[in-house]
């Protein structure tokens, strides 16, 4: 297979007509790039790229642009044509441009990655009305993937905007292979692992989102979920009061129901859902210090009551304390030191991830920041360790280090098919190692998976004299990392297992667990 550039220089210039300006977002397959029109002065518009796609991926875009075409809504993005190139495989959607942040990142600003009550609800007033609208089509149409990171909150102070559409859908009641599991961690509804979905899998998202913006944490994921309580233990999914106790109780009862693991459970509609969330009125909405958006902070007196919630804080931080200068005098008792990272050998991995791929299959949307290159990692060789499933810890074993003629010579980029056998029945999706860079036996470079599978991020790791690699791949969010194993066979290609990797062991709760193959793109060998 060719191996092809994936993000177009700045400058380019797309059906003689479109040149790039900005790169806004990318994921592995594909990036949305900031245009500007050469035949009608000051147009602009968001140009969204899909790239080297086969059929399945086609007809998912096609789908999309078809979806978006139909749609007029005020907080849902206008689309104008698409169209494609087919010499450089890359399709595209030309739509409306919204200057602004996502939710996720104003989130992040916010003072306790929080918003109040009333702000909340000023924002997604809009984007309930475009799910409400979208549920409203004949037949209804579900978004499947609601979470602050799909929400854009223009600079200009306009309502918000609820983009990517890749994976919404029609939904038909009596259809029986509904299920695609392309969902979010934390933010996807339970039948969107296993049975298939309808309009309440929305609802799901919905309350999923306002969890997060008014507690400033991601919630429990739904799998999570659903195994402590098959196991008859407690619901994993603190109410939103407990951990923001000036949150109203009809609130976070109404978010709680919303988030139920039975559809049957939830509200019947977004309107019902609403209604329950503003049903008693919110304190007016607080001018929050260090949001640095203006468009974040209008109309915002004073009065929201904060006390209850910094006594709980500090009262945590007091433990918190406790337990840290308990631990020190366990760790000099002991002989240990705290802070030796996620792996065993501090050689694998200068800075262990702190978030990585769960495995859940949503999309790569066009709203993820631009991943950069991996940081290079420690200079030893490290003989891998089959990862088990029975709660033993992986070890990678440091060895000494050989000549680096010895190792083993990886190229470029790699492409090939992922495995996921957690679930039944098993997903395959296409994956990629890109921009591939080697010094003797440290590997670092780029890892994308198609949108079947969520999991695409920066890897690094190692190869062995006797032709083994090993790598970590990091992912955004809360998700735990994937660790890859495998053997480099003789013609190039590359295959083994692969397993989400936590506190030091495989866990199959945490994410995904399978088979991985690759084969070279080009000839040419890595640096």
């Amino acid at each position: 297979m060719q191996d092809i550039q994936i993000n177009l220089p700045i400058g380019s210039v797309i059906q003689d007509r479109y040149i790039v300006e900005d790169l806004l977002g990318k994921g592995g397959f594909g990036a949305v790039y900031l245009v500007r029109d050469l035949r009608v002065k000051g147009n602009v518009f968001a140009l969204k790229e899909i790239v080297d796609t086969n059929k399945k991926e086609r007809e998912r875009f096609r789908f999309e642009c078809e979806v978006l075409k139909r749609l007029d809504h005020p907080a849902l993005p206008r689309v104008y044509r698409t169209f494609e190139d087919t010499k450089t495989y890359r399709a595209y959607m030309l739509m409306d441009y919204v200057n602004g942040s996502n939710l996720e990142i104003l989130r992040q600003q916010q003072p306790q990655k929080r918003f109040s009550l009333a702000r909340a609800i000023s924002i997604m007033t809009p984007i309930i009305d475009a799910v409400e609208y979208m549920h409203q089509q004949h037949p209804p149409l579900i978004h499947r993937d609601i979470k602050p990171a799909n929400i854009i909150v223009p600079n200009d102070g306009g309502q918000a905007v609820l983009v990517d559409l890749g994976i919404a859908k029609e939904y038909n009641k009596d259809a029986t292979t509904t299920a695609i599991r392309r969902c979010s961690p934390g933010y996807g509804a339970p039948e969107q692992y296993a049975k298939g979905t309808n309009p309440r899998t929305d609802i799901y998202g919905l309350g999923a989102t306002l969890y997060v913006l008014l507690t400033g944490e991601v919630p429990t994921d739904a799998v999570y979920r659903m195994t402590q309580l098959g196991s008859k233990h407690t619901d994993p999914l603190l109410p939103v009061q407990q951990l923001v106790p000036a949150i109203p109780l009809s609130v976070s009862e109404a978010i709680q129901r919303a988030m139920a693991i039975d559809s049957k459970d939830r509200f019947a509609s977004v309107e019902e859902f609403w209604q329950a969330i503003t049903a008693e009125p919110a304190a007016p909405a607080v001018d929050q210090p260090g949001s640095g958006r203006a468009s974040m902070t209008h109309n915002a007196p004073t009065v929201v009551v904060r006390q209850p919630f910094e006594d709980a804080r500090r009262k945590r931080k007091a433990a918190l304390i406790l337990l840290l200068i308990a631990l020190a005098l366990f760790a000099l008792a002991g002989g240990i030191v705290l802070g030796n990272g996620l792996l065993p050998s501090p050689q694998l991995v200068h800075h262990p991830p702190a978030t990585a791929g769960k495995r859940a299959t949503a999309a790569v949307t066009a709203t993820t920041a631009s991943h950069g290159a991996a940081s290079p990692i420690a200079s030893s060789a490290v003989q891998p360790a089959t990862p088990t499933r029975s709660g033993v810890t992986v070890t990678p074993t440091q060895i000494a280090t050989p000549n680096t003629s010895q190792y083993p010579v990886l190229v470029d980029s790699y492409t090939g098919s992922i495995s996921d056998q957690a679930y039944n029945p098993v997903v395959e999706a296409t994956m990629q190692l890109q921009n591939v860079r080697q010094s003797g036996a440290v590997l670092h470079g780029y890892f994308a998976v198609s949108s079947e599978l969520n999991g695409s991020g920066n890897f690094q790791g190692n190869a062995t004299t006797d032709n083994k690699i090993q790598f970590i791949v990091t992912n955004y969010q809360s998700n735990a990392p994937l660790f890859f194993q495998g053997t480099i066979h003789n013609d190039g290609s590359m295959s083994g297992t692969y397993c989400s990797y936590q506190n030091g062991q495989c866990n199959d709760l945490a994410g995904g667990h399978g088979t991985w193959h690759v084969t070279a793109n080009t000839q040419q060998r890595g640096s």
